[in-house]
């Protein structure tokens, strides 16, 4: 888990799963609204990234909503892909009909 703070307040979190021997997750991650679109998700990602990477991992996965099914999402969407995250599969039912999840990779090496 990497966490965010301005001055003595915590603004936001991101924490890794490791779902294989070569891969974690960015399992959850939340920045306070009010600090949105400061560069807060993408440093707590950086950092996150570095972890994943002194861990000896290969590949990082996200999980979200698919594009195109919820505005706040497709801004999800868009944040992950401008990481460099790449489009890996839907799983159209793995939440249900109405969330068909995106999976998204990276490559760490």
């Amino acid at each position: 888990m990497v966490a965010a703070w301005i001055q003595d307040c915590p603004v936001g979190f991101l924490c890794l799963k490791e779902t294989g021997k070569d891969t974690a997750e960015l399992e959850v991650m939340g920045v306070l609204q009010a600090y949105h679109r400061q560069g807060i998700g993408r440093s707590l990602f950086e950092a996150a990234k570095r972890v994943a990477i002194d861990h000896g991992y290969s590949f990082l996965q996200v999980k979200t909503v698919k594009m195109g099914c919820y505005e706040e999402y497709d801004k999800t969407n868009l944040f992950y892909l401008s990481l460099g995250f790449k489009e890996f599969e839907v799983m159209p039912t793995l939440w249900d009909a109405w969330n068909p999840c995106q999976i998204y990779i990276m490559s760490l090496k």
